[in-house]
């Protein structure tokens, strides 16, 4: 009767175990697909992750070139990565609180993105300069005629 029980108490604690992580909203991050230098994070309707409520998410990885790994941190503690060199999927349940997010690839940091958690949703600018070889020429000043 005994083992019974423990049997018992083992099974409904898996149970609830799994039903909590299977509740938990998921989230899919991809790198590197093809080596080529992209990071991305998707809600589970496919559209690009702007704003979440706070809450614990699924964050599913695929992690696709040994150059890349595909880096989460933010408020609360979030600091979740994969491994540079390797490659595959990884799975991690994250907490997130009211805050940026933001997400990179170490190796390559121009490759980023960020999210905020609560309030209003953050979008992600790269911005770019250049600077040009010429000079622009002065204006020529233009002399007044003296009156006579």
């Amino acid at each position: 009767m005994r083992t019974f029980l423990v049997l018992l108490s083992l099974v409904v604690a898996a149970g609830f175990a799994g039903g909590a992580r299977a509740d938990n909203p998921t989230l899919t991050g991809d790198v590197g697909n093809g080596d080529s230098f992209t990071i991305s994070l998707h809600n589970s309707d496919g559209s690009a992750v702007r704003n979440l409520d706070p809450g614990t998410y699924t964050l599913v990885v695929h992690d696709h070139s040994s150059i890349h790994n595909f880096h989460l941190f933010g408020p609360g503690g979030v600091d979740v990565s994969t491994s540079i060199g390797d490659t595959g999927d990884q799975t991690f349940t994250v907490t997130l609180v009211a805050g940026t997010y933001k997400y990179i690839c170490d190796a390559h940091p121009t490759m980023k993105g960020s999210f905020t958690v609560g309030g209003a949703a953050t979008t992600t600018t790269t911005t770019t300069s250049t600077t040009s070889k010429h000079k622009a020429k002065p204006k020529p000043k233009h002399k007044k005629k003296k009156k006579k």
